[in-house]
């Protein structure tokens, strides 16, 4: 198939690019700069290079790329809680969203649209709703989410006023090689490799410990959403995650096994954010139902490719 994938530099639209070239698929990446990892995959015809929330950008991206389905990836992704990336958050996620939308309606009508959201709309979740299914009210609790929120809500009025075909879905935590330090298992990782190599005293810093997420490998993830594009159906939600939840603190304890090296832990007060919630554990049983899709990776081979990948660098 055509296929588009927007935020194609970015952790995830890379492997999904890799993915679905391993499927056949003709795929256009639309990237905010340059990145060498998708010119190896990708001829430069095939990178279109520009910013989303330019309309007269995401205009000629569709028109060029006339996809048949396009991956939807595109936003600002950090959650952080300090005014400047919160205004960010809200006015880039919301402005790239309306944009694609609006091309989508006067240039590509019949495109499939599938939207990449995020778990972290549901916010705060009491004990009593876990684990999190699709009908679980949303409280978020961060700009972050408050984008990815309204993301969801403009694809939907597209999908009711102007029958565009939409698929929506809320995927829980996900790591894998590349990822950034920005996010609690690659921050791990660059610590444990700095230690391994000598650069770093035995010594991890960490947020909160007690927190408990729900991880996929992005590797399953990525297969999740080529599968989404095949076979959900338009207009509805869908949450993706390994529907298992693991505290941090068993994560470090993994990552200090995978890795052979003992550690003293430290509290780092810049790493425990202001509002958190305890549990985010992920009932993907309406997606899993449609694609037949099951998480294949176990997790401590994903922290040992974490681990790979950071010692590399």
């Amino acid at each position: 198939m055509r296929v588009l994938v927007t935020g194609a530099g970015g952790f995830v639209g890379k492997h999904l690019v890799h993915e679905l070239i391993s499927h056949g698929d003709e795929v256009y990446a639309a990237s905010y700069s340059k990145h060498d990892e998708l010119s190896s995959l990708l001829d430069a015809e095939h990178i279109i290079v520009g910013d989303l929330t330019d309309y007269s950008y995401t205009e000629s991206l569709v028109q060029t790329a006339q996809p048949e389905i396009i991956y939807h990836l595109a936003a600002l992704s950090v959650v952080h809680t300090d005014t400047d990336t919160a205004k960010h958050s809200l006015t880039n996620n919301l402005a790239l969203q309306y944009n694609l939308l609006e091309a989508i309606r006067q240039h590509s009508p019949r495109v499939r649209l599938v939207a990449i959201c995020s778990g972290n709309v549901y916010g705060k979740v009491r004990e009593d709703e876990l684990p999190i299914s699709e009908l679980t009210p949303i409280r978020p609790l961060n700009a972050y989410s408050v984008s990815k929120l309204s993301q969801e809500t403009l694809a939907l009025q597209y999908y009711y006023a102007h029958d565009l075909d939409v698929v929506i879905l809320r995927p829980f935590n996900h790591t894998g090689a590349g990822q950034t330090e920005n996010f609690v298992i690659p921050a791990f990782a660059k610590q444990f490799a700095a230690i391994q190599a000598g650069q770093q005293e035995p010594v991890i810093k960490v947020g909160n410990l007690d927190t408990a997420r729900d991880f996929t490998d992005v590797g399953d993830m990525v297969r999740a959403y080529v599968l989404a594009g095949e076979k959900c159906e338009s207009g509805e939600i869908y949450n993706i995650g390994s529907d298992q939840a693991s505290k941090i603190g068993e994560i470090l304890s993994l990552m200090s096994e995978v890795s052979r090296v003992e550690v003293r832990v430290e509290e780092d007060k810049s790493r425990v954010r202001g509002v958190d919630v305890p549990v985010l554990m992920a009932d993907s049983n309406k997606f899993r139902d449609i694609t037949g899709w099951e998480p294949r990776v176990p997790f401590k081979i994903t922290l040992t490719t974490v681990l790979e990948y950071w010692k590399g660098k």
